[in-house]
């Protein structure tokens, strides 16, 4: 079996369909339907779950992020970049393509 291809800004990613979500004020709650665990994630997790709900490319969320809140673009990038190997580990989000065109 092959290593894992690495996550990068050009990715395009969304969430899995084995899970479901709700607000919870400005956080979020998901719940992995495979396994029942209950995750959070704060407002700005919450954002960029919301920006998920569609495929989408890193890069594009990071431009969001850059715009909407107090952060650079290479803070944004390394932070999204982190949440997003969590996400993919928990099976919560996939992979839709390998970039964008």
């Amino acid at each position: 079996m092959s290593e894992p291809k690495p996550i990068a800004l050009p990715d395009v990613f969304c969430v899995s369909p084995n899970q479901v979500a709700s607000a919870v004020g400005e956080d979020v709650a998901i719940l992995d339907l495979d396994h029942s665990i209950y995750y959070g994630l704060d407002a700005v997790g919450a954002r960029i779950w919301q920006l998920l709900q569609q495929p989408t490319s890193l890069s594009q969320v990071v431009n969001v992020l850059v715009q909407e809140f107090d952060v650079d673009d290479a803070t944004a990038s390394t932070d999204l970049l982190a949440l997003m190997a969590e996400l993919v580990e928990k099976d919560l989000v996939e992979r839709c393509a390998s970039s964008v065109a």
